[in-house]
């Protein structure tokens, strides 16, 4: 309901805002521009969310390497199982987003989008288009193993010493102790590396808004 609330909201606000000239049309062809444009309203909003994505994801590694999938919760926001790392992240991530004013970014970036692509011109299909979908999922994907690399590798060598511990002191139950020293390892060098992460999302976070200039330039050259 909030969600619906505040699309609402931002669609009356923006409407007088938005200069095109419009020409009768039939049911038919109105319902299919709406369509259109609904589709293109998906695909940026989706887009814009893939640094959210991104950073959620990194948390996914890092759960899966450290064994916490287990401890997967259900999360009312997106109505999914959400992992540990993955909440936390997310969560950060939404923090910086407010913190750095990259909401008004957004607005920007929707009010940009009507000024470049008029009302009822937008054409998602292209090849331009979907090859840019495609570099910007790469990116995601990019950053989430960034974000998450440095803990992945850190539990990784903990592996490799446990490895070692159990080959040479088999009498240690090494299976019993390596889920618990495998994650107060990361917990430890997750808040060492707190700054870091924080530096690292005022860096990226952006890209939600920069995602959706480029999805218009990409429509707008095509």
């Amino acid at each position: 309901m909030a969600k619906l609330i505040v699309a609402v909201c931002l669609t009356v606000a923006a409407f007088p805002e938005v200069t095109t000239s419009y020409r009768a049309v039939s049911g038919g062809l109105y319902l299919l521009l709406a369509l259109k444009e609904s589709l293109f309203g998906m695909v940026m909003g989706y887009i814009s969310k893939l640094v959210f994505d991104a950073v959620t994801m990194s948390g996914v590694f890092i759960d899966f390497q450290t064994g916490l999938t287990m401890a997967q919760a259900y999360d009312p926001t997106f109505q999914v199982q959400n992992s540990t790392y993955g909440k936390i992240y997310n969560w950060m991530a939404i923090m910086v987003f407010f913190a750095l004013n990259l909401h008004l970014l957004m607005i920007k970036g929707v009010m940009y989008s009507f000024e470049m692509i008029p009302l009822g011109t937008a054409n998602i299909l292209t090849g331009s288009v979907i090859e840019g979908i495609v570099k910007l999922f790469v990116k995601a994907f990019a950053m989430a193993i960034s974000l998450a690399a440095p803990l992945v590798v850190a539990v990784l060598v903990v592996d490799v010493v446990l490895g070692v511990i159990a080959r040479t002191i088999p009498q240690i139950n090494v299976l019993l102790l390596g889920m618990s020293i495998k994650t107060i390892v990361a917990l430890i060098l997750f808040l060492l590396a707190l700054p870091n992460v924080v530096d690292f999302l005022q860096a990226n976070l952006p890209a939600a808004y920069t995602n959706i200039v480029d999805l218009v330039k990409a429509l707008k050259g095509r």
